[in-house]
């Protein structure tokens, strides 16, 4: 019971505090886990016994996501993620096995440490976007694909580990893993689909509501057991239960439901984490853990920025993923114990790598909270800038708000104000918000998917709303937003490619241009037909609208 007080005492005090000083909760557990564990005040000795609990964090954590995500979503995203996820896995496994094979390991053992570092934080990455609200971003979506490809790499890299251990070969192994892996995702889904539903719906039938969280907790629990005792990771069994709930009626109930207990167990899984950084040994060989935590997060970042380049995604994309997927995985204590039985690395190694993967997820969460602090600096000058609309303009009714300013955005905002149609335009680029600004544009700085910014733009008293935005996805939840907070205001979106049409349509746009030649004119065209508003000049198409 006191290991227990101690433990929820430290999880409340250093995640206040951290969260206090900007550097968000999860850095504060780790270092709890450190301060309380065997290795820092040995104040908790049980780690075992927090670990397990962890482990339920990490399975409800992915079962979340897999019930945001919906499996609609995972079929969208597109061959390009996953040629990005694969390549990352593999290059990244190549390049750090080649490093170990230079310091004498042999190449079966390269291969596993490679594998072991080459692997992200899932639970670390998913809960930085939650707290970034950017989980279903293009950002997300990239990260989520990454560590989808890691999680099924997971289950043959502890089974390799092991293998060199045992001195066996991979002739059967392999075998038994593929149809042991398709028959319980089989079995996963049909019971996530149908046998889970059909129990929700008799239960609720006769007002046993109580019992549909035990029920449902019963088959994450067991996705979870199958896909890890056919070789596979728990967490990638919680998540594609979540995906198969995901498309029914109990979605949100059952979210709503698991939300209380999961950030107590996510918490304990850092702390959990926190708890295997040996201070001593990492003293001992201070400037060994220095050297490989740093050369792990700097390495892995800068092949996946390269990777991204090569993909052709853009800069600062490529920037922020290579930073949020830098560090090592909670995998990698697994793997590398497992490596550490085999032999073939001495115990002070192992635990050398384990701290440096530890302070890897400490270094990541210091990187994100300090560009975070720079971000919410020009946040807060866009929200000021945003602001000045109310000041110097507070009775403005009836304007048309624009987001993004690209391309097409700049060239409809030009014609709308060509016409002498008041304009607010929402983009999410600093330096081309700047450049605006410095042209008397009335471009201001803020992200359209969150409430506040399109309060801040009067979305109340807008005659009406365009989604100029390239981002099919960025363009729903914008829409979806905008209906829910003023169902009065017509929402024009553009729609990248003919698939999208049928999402905006669904998240409340009442009129979707497909992207073509003539996107800016065509806007420009229904923005005149729903404002109900003659030109001053010619036509739209007269305009000399540049695209």
């Amino acid at each position: 019971m006191a290991q227990t007080l101690i433990i929820l005492a430290a999880f409340i005090v250093f995640a206040a505090i951290f969260t206090r000083l900007g550097l968000g909760a999860v850095a504060g557990l780790l270092i709890a886990g450190a301060v309380v564990g065997p290795f820092g005040f040995g104040l908790v000795r049980d780690v075992e016994a927090v670990a397990i609990l962890a482990e339920l964090g990490v399975v409800f954590l992915l079962f979340n996501i897999g019930l945001e995500i919906k499996l609609e979503r995972l079929r969208l995203f597109g061959l390009r993620v996953y040629a990005l996820a694969i390549a990352q896995l593999t290059l990244t496994t190549a390049a750090i096995g080649w490093i170990a094979s230079r310091f004498g390991f042999e190449a079966g053992a390269a291969a596993v440490i490679g594998g072991a570092l080459a692997l992200s934080s899932t639970a670390l990455v998913l809960q930085v976007l939650g707290d970034l609200k950017r989980t279903l971003s293009q950002l997300g979506r990239l990260a989520i694909a990454i560590l989808l490809v890691q999680d099924i790499a997971v289950g043959p890299l502890i089974i390799a580990a092991n293998l060199l251990s045992a001195h066996q070969t991979i002739d059967n192994w392999l075998v038994n893993l593929v149809l042991g892996g398709l028959g319980v995702v089989v079995l996963i889904v049909l019971a996530s689909r149908f046998v889970l539903p059909f129990a929700l719906r008799y239960l609720s039938g006769f007002g046993a509501t109580d019992l549909m969280l035990p029920v449902t907790l019963l088959v994450v629990l067991s996705a979870s057991f199958a896909t890890e005792h056919v070789g596979l990771s728990a967490a990638l069994g919680a998540f594609i239960a979540g995906l198969m709930v995901a498309d029914t009626e109990f979605r949100h109930q059952i979210a709503a439901d698991i939300a209380p207990f999961r950030y107590l167990l996510i918490g304990l899984f850092f702390m959990a984490i926190g708890m295997q950084i040996d201070l001593g040994v990492a003293l001992d060989h201070a400037t060994g853990v220095a050297v490989i935590t740093l050369a792990l997060v700097v390495l892995k970042a800068a092949l996946l920025i390269l990777i991204a380049l090569a993909l052709r995604y853009r800069l600062r994309l490529s920037i922020e993923l290579g930073v949020l997927l830098g560090q090592g995985s909670e995998f990698s204590f697994v793997i590398l114990g497992a490596v550490a039985v085999s032999g073939i690395i001495d115990t002070d190694g192992v635990t050398v790598l384990t701290v440096s993967v530890a302070l890897s997820m400490l270094i990541t969460l210091l990187i994100i909270a300090v560009g975070r602090k720079q971000l919410d600096r020009v946040e807060g000058a866009a929200a000021s800038a945003l602001a000045q609309i109310d000041s110097e303009d507070g009775e403005r009714e009836n304007h048309i708000i624009v987001v993004g300013f690209g391309q097409v955005g700049m060239a409809l905002t030009r014609h709308l104000l060509s016409l002498g149609l008041h304009v607010a335009v929402l983009d999410y680029d600093a330096e081309r918000v700047r450049l605006a600004q410095s042209r008397g544009l009335p471009v201001f700085f803020g992200n359209a998917t969150r409430s506040e910014v399109l309060r801040a733009a009067h979305i109340d008293r807008a005659r009406l709303l365009v989604v100029a935005v390239p981002d099919a996805e960025v363009a729903a939840r914008t829409v979806a937003l905008s209906h829910r907070l003023a169902p009065h205001a017509p929402v024009i979106a553009r729609a990248p490619e003919e698939g999208d049409v049928d999402k905006l349509t669904a998240a409340g746009a009442e009129a979707i241009v497909v992207d073509s030649l003539g996107t800016a004119v065509e806007l420009a065209e229904r923005v005149i037909l729903f404002a109900d508003t003659e030109p001053v000049a010619d036509d739209a198409r007269a305009s000399g609208i540049s695209i």
